[in-house]
């Protein structure tokens, strides 16, 4: 079963504006990569993207990777990757290369699953049908303030969530790196921050809480907030500092006991989540499946975390495809704790896929049962989101 063609799909819709402790987003986007072959099977994936721009994105996919491996066959999946990775490794190893890497490689393997007619899951070595989540939202956006948070968090609680999400650390007064950011606004001073908490945390009651700065932080600030945190009851600070200060990391993780550091959902490849763990910098792993490698890199990211003691929480923040992947991945791995399911408003994951993502009365969602990624693609909804790049 060759390949025949790789392309990519941007996809862009605008949005509210919901603001993190340093981006804005007034539109969602998503890069779906499309794998065909000549035995008339078609695989999807998605390459996350972090905003960058899709056509960057799109033109690595097709002009850049697609050449690679058009001509080769499908179902050698480990092969096709370290071909790409080895191809790159000048300019590539992280950031855009391998996210779109990632696409690709998600892409495959529905390929293979439907060739097999057996759910990724099942390929991977599947433990559980479904997978737990948290809601994750409790962005900063005009107006919204605290009555707009508590409303927020009533409203997981009513669909049967257990455990929230919230944004911290957008403070212009900390002298933090959002005063470099293009968009300033829906700031807010520290004290409210901590009312944010309080309030989500005494709505969630026996529920756990998570906070994430979006590694605002700098290790000094989050060893002095995260005693705060700790006292407030919440159960994981979430990427607090930048990766790449791994004697920051160390730490956090010895000097907050009690407080989960959880990270990280920009870090990739499995020689950097495995340095990050052997230095005893995360207490908890957090890769993002269209960004870190894909299925064929995650599955040994997970299996290192697991050697090691450590639990994994798949970061998703993506359309329904990389939703429907990361289900997959997240059930065959034994030491997944659970996996970010996004609350915000976002049509590329509530409209590409016509029945939606079920859940139990916990929310832990099922894994799609069909062949590969186990969805039904919408493609009127796919083509009205399609943009020219």
């Amino acid at each position: 079963m060759k390949i025949t063609a790789v392309k990519g799909i941007p996809l862009r819709c605008s949005c509210e504006p919901i603001s993190d402790a340093l981006s804005t987003s007034t539109a969602r986007q998503a890069l779906l990569v499309q794998v065909e072959t000549d035995a008339k099977i078609t695989g999807i994936g998605e390459a996350f993207t972090y905003g960058a721009p899709l056509a960057v994105m799109k033109y690595l996919v097709e002009n850049q990777l697609g050449p690679m491996i058009v001509g080769r066959d499908a179902e050698d999946i480990e092969e096709i990757w370290t071909t790409m990775y080895w191809r790159t490794i000048a300019h590539g190893r992280r950031s855009l290369i391998m996210g779109a890497i990632s696409g690709i490689d998600i892409a495959l393997w529905d390929i293979r699953g439907k060739a097999e007619k057996k759910p990724v899951a099942e390929l991977l070595g599947q433990v559980s049908d479904r997978v737990p989540s948290y809601a994750s939202g409790g962005f900063y956006a005009a107006g919204k303030g605290i009555d707009g948070l508590k409303a927020e968090i009533e409203g997981y609680l009513k669909q049967g969530y257990r455990d929230a999400k919230i944004k911290i650390g957008r403070n212009l007064d900390r002298r933090g790196p959002l005063r470099y950011m293009a968009i300033q606004d829906n700031h807010v001073a520290v004290e409210e921050d901590w009312k944010r908490i309080e309030t989500a945390k005494a709505l969630l009651g026996e529920g756990e809480l998570f906070v994430d700065t979006n590694a605002s932080w700098d290790a000094e600030m989050a060893l002095e907030q995260g005693k705060e945190l700790r006292r407030l009851g919440v159960s994981w600070l979430e990427e607090p500092i930048p990766f790449e200060d791994l004697a920051g990391f160390r730490r956090l993780c010895r000097e907050l006991p009690g407080l989960q550091i959880i990270g990280c959902e920009t870090q990739q490849g499995l020689g950097n989540f495995k340095t990050m763990v052997e230095e005893g910098a995360l207490d908890m792993v957090q890769p993002d499946l269209g960004w870190a490698g894909g299925f064929t890199e995650c599955r040994k990211i997970g299996a290192m975390a697991a050697a090691a003691g450590k639990k994994i929480s798949l970061h998703c923040f993506g359309s329904a495809v990389l939703f429907a992947a990361s289900l997959h991945m997240a059930a065959s791995m034994a030491n997944t704790e659970r996996m970010e399911s996004e609350e915000n408003p976002n049509p590329l994951k509530s409209e590409l896929i016509a029945d939606g993502f079920a859940a139990d009365g916990r929310m832990s969602f099922y894994v799609p049962q069909g062949p590969g990624l186990g969805i039904e693609l919408d493609w009127t909804k796919i083509e009205k989101y399609t943009i020219i790049v």
